[in-house]
């Protein structure tokens, strides 16, 4: 059967999705998804996740992450970073590594970094000290920052106003808060100087009213998408393993929040991770 201009139209937009999500954290190198990765990535891009940011939490992760983007340069840029659990071993042999790999094309970020006081083994002194370290080299190098905090947002708000007293000059991020888990206060305070904050997975579950709430008045323009799988899990695979094609439950709770469609929720995410990253993947 010969089909028609608006047969053809129409199948070709069920096979590449017109909303368009990008995934700012994922951890897709995971040995969780060794059995299939491919078919993970196949199932983000049906549902119009096209764009991704690959998080290295630790310099023995940094080679394989690294690899990963490479591999996918249609889709994918990655971050390196230490997190918290690891902070003791922010040297200054670390930071000139560190350094050299983040000028590499494929790094967007530098991070996972900040503050842990809920699980680190880490004292809150050692996990400062490493943080205020990165954050100026950060700054030195150009970098937004992808900051990882747990129970630990009065320090980090004071860090910021040390490190970060006024918005950037020239761009819209000096970085992002990752899975923000603070309160309306610190969603306003962060977002006024220039960071982005990340919704992942638990904005959907029922009852975190006030991490909406923090959303809501934080606003469309502060926000980026992100899952970090193969952890948090929307409401609707909770206990399972997270995988990017998720991402449109977590952007349709901000869509409620906001009181916008899921294609206004997408747009306007999906703009600022591009600015946030200075990247244009295709």
């Amino acid at each position: 059967m010969t089909r028609t201009r608006e047969d053809r139209r129409e199948a070709k937009e069920t096979e590449h999705p017109s909303t368009v999500f990008f995934d700012t954290h994922t951890h897709l190198t995971d040995p969780r998804f060794d059995a299939d990765r491919e078919a993970v990535l196949e199932r983000a891009a049906a549902a119009g996740v096209s764009r991704l940011v690959e998080i290295a939490d630790a310099p023995e992760d940094w080679p394989r992450v690294l690899a990963f983007a490479r591999a996918r340069p249609q889709v994918a840029r990655c971050a390196l970073g230490l997190h918290p659990y690891y902070a003791d071993a922010c040297t200054d042999e670390l930071l000139t590594l560190l350094e050299r790999q983040a000028r590499l094309p494929e790094v967007v970020a530098v991070g996972e970094i900040g503050l842990d006081y809920a699980r680190g083994l880490i004292t809150p002194q050692v996990q400062l000290t490493a943080l205020r370290r990165l954050l100026a080299a950060c700054r030195d190098w150009g970098k937004p920052v992808v900051f990882h905090c747990r129970e630990a947002y009065a320090d980090l708000r004071s860090v910021v106003q040390e490190v970060f007293p006024s918005p950037p000059e020239g761009r819209r991020f000096w970085g992002v808060v990752h899975c923000f888990s603070g309160s309306p206060d610190d969603a306003e305070f962060l977002a006024q100087r220039g960071f982005a904050l990340g919704a992942d997975g638990p904005v959907t579950y029922p009852k975190n009213t006030d991490l909406r709430e923090a959303f809501r008045r934080a606003g469309p323009t502060a926000m980026v998408l992100e899952t970090d799988s193969p952890y948090l899990p929307p409401q609707s695979r909770r206990g399972q393993r997270n995988e990017p094609s998720l991402i449109p439950e977590i952007a349709q709770a901000l869509a409620d929040a906001w009181a916008v469609g899921l294609e206004e929720a997408a747009r306007v995410t999906t703009a600022n991770a591009l600015e946030l990253f200075k990247t244009r993947i295709p």
